[in-house]
């Protein structure tokens, strides 16, 4: 008897993608659609045959979002709204890129419609803010719906960031709650509809199961750990002892907003002499500049890299910082094990630390962060050790670890 298929969409990219691969690679996969899928012969992607730097500038920004290992006949592609939002989102224009998010994720469900509605038998595996429209429509065709929630519920979200807001409003760009009253009205559809909700980790599934007013709730949720990039992290040289007498070298990956507690981050290296520690920063930076250029000094700013430049930049450093206030799981802490580096993060960044591979922080403050970034600085030996354990540690987020947790899933939901 032939396995059940299963069906992939989302209007960005994230991980989807790897699940998408895991789903082909089990002979599960009826198609995944994506606007943000990497093919040679369809526009914007062929602008990066235009000559000399634009071309280069082009290719540089589409080696993003290559997925490797898909079958291209299996790709459906979805449309170009999500390149608008993210030009938005570069020019600074955050209220404009919402709305064309918005709109955009209304008329990807719009364009698979007819996928939906086909006679084929499969089931739906979709990503939050994207998914109502879809699901509506495979539960008109009975399809088995499945919700991959990528951050936790977005009313404690609001909470947080009101929050932080009133404490720290020099690092806010934009005021007004993160997520609007519509979109927590269609997060709550979703969650309604989908017969199983997946999130990367139970710090996230906590979230939902305290704000979501969605009955029986947690017989749907699950925690489903997501994986490193095999393949771009698998030659990640083995860690050497840190030199006493050089500095040692933070990192921090991903959007430089206060989400992301990017302000402890910047105030604790600031107390920290640079003969002790640098700090690079890898990332689109949301904050005012303003505010930043305070800071600027004692940092490195990288904005924007393709994902292959990603391993090479982790294997320069020796310690990742992630004092995020709200995830629902940061794939850079994984990829940051894969690579050798000790962690300093918050419970609320998801899986990654252990006590043998560095530090979880008991409280979100500048002293916590400090304290914590000065324990590798001081202790060489501990540091060392630090990361030929997180190596170590990552062989519990590889893709094949993914791949039969996902057949797991799957089996456990009847397919």
């Amino acid at each position: 008897m032939s396995l059940s298929k299963v069906a992939v969409f989302h209007p960005g990219t994230q991980h989807s993608w790897q699940t998408a691969r895991a789903l082909q690679e089990l002979d599960r996969l009826q198609w995944f659609a994506s606007s943000l899928v990497y093919n040679p012969n369809q526009f914007p992607y062929w602008l990066e045959r235009l000559p000399g730097p634009v071309g280069r500038k082009f290719r540089y920004e589409f080696g993003r979002l290559q997925a490797r290992g898909l079958d291209a006949s299996l790709i459906r592609s979805a449309g170009t709204a999500e390149w608008f939002e993210r030009i938005a989102a570069r020019l600074g224009m955050n209220g404009l890129a919402r709305s064309l998010d918005a709109w955009g994720n209304r008329r990807f469900g719009a364009v698979l419609s007819s996928e939906v509605a086909s006679a084929a038998p499969f089931a739906l595996w979709g990503f939050n803010g994207s998914s109502r429209t879809t699901f509506e429509l495979g539960k008109r065709h009975g399809r088995l719906c499945i919700l991959d929630r990528t951050l936790g519920h977005g009313r404690e979200f609001n909470q947080v960031m009101s929050g932080l807001r009133g404490e720290s409003p020099e690092w806010f760009l934009t005021a007004g709650p993160p997520v609007s009253e519509d979109v927590l009205a269609d997060n709550e559809a979703e969650f309604a509809l989908a017969d199983r909700i997946v999130v990367g980790s139970q710090t996230a599934a906590d979230t939902i199961l305290r704000s979501s007013g969605v009955a029986e709730l947690s017989a749907k949720l699950a925690v489903l750990p997501y994986c490193f990039d095999s393949e771009l992290f698998a030659a990640q040289p083995a860690p050497q002892p840190a030199d006493p007498t050089e500095p040692v070298r933070f990192l921090m990956v991903g959007e430089l907003g206060p989400r992301k507690g990017i302000h402890l981050l910047l105030e604790a290296i600031s107390r920290i002499p640079p003969d002790k520690a640098s700090l690079t920063l890898v990332g689109p930076l949301a904050v005012p500049p303003r505010t930043f250029a305070q800071y600027a000094g004692r940092v490195t700013h990288v904005p924007h890299v393709p994902r292959s430049e990603i391993p090479g930049i982790m294997a320069a450093h020796q310690v990742l910082v992630f004092p995020s206030y709200f995830e629902g799981s940061a794939l850079s802490l994984l990829e940051g094990l894969a690579s050798g580096l000790a962690l300093i993060q918050s419970r609320q960044a998801g899986q990654g630390v252990t006590p043998a591979c560095g530090l979880m922080l008991d409280e979100l403050t500048v002293d916590a962060v400090v304290d914590a970034m000065w324990l590798p600085i001081r202790d060489r030996a501990l540091l060392y050790k630090w990361r030929i354990s997180a190596q170590a540690e990552a062989q519990n987020y590889t893709f094949t670890r993914y791949r039969a947790n996902i057949e797991d899933l799957l089996q456990s939901a009847g397919l």
